[in-house]
Formats: C-alpha cells, sequence, structure tokens
C-alpha cells in the first residue's frame, strides 16, 4: 500500500513540473528571463516646459498628460540618461522628450529636443 501511495505522489508532481519546465524551455530557460524584462521596458514620450535644471543630471519639466501611463498633467523631477544634455536646454524652453522606467522605479529622459 505504501509502494501505491509513493507511486501516486510521484506521478502527480511530475504532472505539475513537466509542463512547468516545458514552458521554461520554450522561453529560452532562466538565462533568457532579463531578456525578456528588457524587452518590456517601454519609451514614452512627454511635452512640457522646463522648469528647472540640476547640473548633477536631473531635470524638473511641467508636463502635459501621458496617456499611456495615465498621467495628468504635473511637474516632475526626471534623470537624465547624460548629463551632456543639460548643457542645451533652457529654463522656460518647451521640449519634446522620450523617457523609461529605471530599474530603481525612477523615470529617465532618455532624449530631449526644443518643441518646434
Amino acid at each position: 500500500m505504501k509502494r501505491f501511495y509513493l507511486a501516486l505522489i510521484l506521478l502527480c508532481s511530475s504532472a505539475v513540473t513537466l509542463p512547468a519546465q516545458a514552458a521554461m524551455d520554450n522561453m529560452g530557460g532562466t538565462k533568457n528571463m532579463a531578456g525578456a524584462q528588457a524587452v518590456k521596458a517601454q519609451i514614452f514620450m512627454g511635452h512640457g516646459k522646463i522648469n528647472s535644471i540640476n547640473p548633477t543630471g536631473t531635470v524638473n519639466v511641467a508636463m502635459g498628460p501621458v496617456k499611456a501611463l495615465d498621467w495628468p498633467k504635473m511637474s516632475m523631477n526626471f534623470l537624465v540618461m547624460d548629463k551632456a544634455m543639460l548643457a542645451s536646454l533652457k529654463i522656460g524652453e518647451h521640449v519634446n522628450f522620450d523617457f523609461s522606467k529605471d530599474t530603481a522605479g525612477g523615470y529617465v529622459i532618455t532624449r530631449i529636443s526644443p518643441a518646434k
């Protein structure tokens, strides 16, 4: 009788783990999990007016709504991907910019240019 229960337990556990393993194999295993997360990274577009510039690498922008994130219009501090981007910016200037979520949960401007 003990062998019967042991066989039943082994059968049930393999029925659960084999499909999960097959799914992981189809995704390329765990080694591609970082790649799958990188694909999910999105770039968002914003439009606004520069309120302030901090030479340490941040800019405050009074921006319009971002529909993709369900954000209303607001002022927000953004990190900039490259501090060299700050050199061409002026307070009060209207800009278009692209931004994405960083690994720490904040948002980083990846591209910024004067609005035309």
